[in-house]
Order: structure tokens, then C-alpha cells, then sequence
């Protein structure tokens, strides 16, 4: 299974951009960090092929992305669309957790705007699926 921990190594390789990554949660919420979540939307029986597992050839697992900006608008939102366009851009994704990766697809059109913070700093939301063998 592909775990959010080798996400969040793999986008440190394509968006070194962000002082601090996180899984789970974003401890203290500092400025210019990025949060990796599993999507909450996500439910359902898994999609495991008839046969069972071991005929199972493609997996996927649904990811949230927080961006934990700047005070400044309009620089959280320039780096919001940089890492939409990195992953926008994906191709040959490594192997992630032993798994190879087939195919990236994001959820929505742009990064989606949150708002701020209790202390006034922006956030986005990117999300996608990864499909993994």
C-alpha cells in the first residue's frame, strides 16, 4: 500500500519550494508549508479485482494537498499554482513505497482557495488520486 509519508518524500523532489512538510497535520502551522493528507472523501469498498487481491493489478489512493502560505496573498496563491502546474506536468513517476506509479489525476481544475488562518495566512487545496501498482 502506498503511504502518505513516500508522497510527501516525492513531492519534496518535485516542489523543494516549501521550508517545512508535513503528514497528518501542520505542527504549529509555520508559514510556507505543506500539509499531505488522505482525502476525506474517499469511501467505498475497495476496488479489488474478482479474484481477489492478488488479481488486483492497479490501486489508488486520494490525496489532499495543504498549502500553509505567507500572509501574502498573492505570493501563497503564485505558489499554489506552481505546485499545480508541477503536478499538472507529471510524467514517469518513480516508484513510491516499492509500488510503480501509472498514473497521476487531479480532482479539481486549480488550487481551491481556503482562506486564512487565525493568524491571516493563506491556504490552498490541491487534491488528486495517484493510480499505483
Amino acid at each position: 500500500m502506498l503511504t502518505l509519508e513516500a508522497v510527501k518524500d516525492w513531492l519534496k523532489t518535485i516542489q523543494p519550494s516549501f521550508e517545512r512538510y508535513y503528514v497528518g497535520k501542520l505542527d504549529g502551522k509555520k508559514d510556507n508549508s505543506l500539509g499531505v493528507y488522505d482525502l476525506k472523501r474517499a469511501a467505498g469498498p475497495p476496488p479489488i479485482a474478482v479474484g481477489g487481491l492478488k488479481n488486483t493489478k492497479v490501486l489508488s489512493k486520494q490525496i489532499s494537498l495543504l498549502i500553509h502560505g505567507t500572509k501574502n496573498d498573492v505570493a501563497t496563491e503564485k505558489l499554489a499554482l506552481q505546485l499545480y502546474e508541477e503536478l499538472l506536468g507529471q510524467d514517469g513517476i518513480p516508484c513510491m513505497d516499492g509500488n510503480d506509479i501509472c498514473f497521476l489525476g487531479l480532482l479539481v481544475p486549480c488550487p481551491v482557495p481556503v482562506g486564512h488562518d487565525d493568524n491571516g495566512v493563506a491556504e490552498y487545496v490541491i487534491e488528486f488520486e495517484i493510480y499505483y501498482m
